[in-house]
This record gives C-alpha cells, structure tokens and sequence, in this order.
C-alpha cells in the first residue's frame, strides 16, 4: 500500500503489529521492521502531497501569467 495521505497512515497505525518473543515482549527486528515499512509510507504519502503542489503552483503560475497578459494588452472594449 503506497499511503497517499495521514488517512492511510493511520489506518497502517490500526492495523500495525508486532512479533511477540516469549521473553521479554517484542522482538526487536519486528520493531524496525514495522518503522521502516511506516517511514517508507509517510516518504509515500509526503511524495504524493509534493506533486500535488507542485501542479497547483503550476496552474497558479499560468493564472498569473494570462492575467499579466490580459492587463498589458489593455482594456478590452477600446
């Protein structure tokens, strides 16, 4: 699952476990295991927020520059 936002995230919180030891409570290679597969979600998710921006700067920019063009063209009904 490629987390696309803190949503996703949660839900691999809720559904997140670990491998017991019978001494001792988890394992520790369990753990890493676990935050290495969540890091890589939230580096999903933060990727998928970045190029989402990223386009609406874009769409932003092209606003700004068709309106730049509009106002050095003048009024329309002269």
């Amino acid at each position: 699952m490629a987390a696309r936002n803190m949503d996703d995230i949660a839900e691999l919180f809720k559904a997140m476990c670990f491998q017991k030891k019978v001494i001792g409570g988890v394992s520790e290679k369990s753990v890493w295991k676990q935050l290495d597969k969540l890091q890589k979600e939230y580096r999903s998710a933060y990727e998928m927020q970045e190029e989402r921006y990223k386009a609406l700067l874009q769409e932003r920019d092209k606003e700004i520059a068709s309106l730049k063009e509009r106002i050095s063209q003048g009024p329309a009904h002269e």
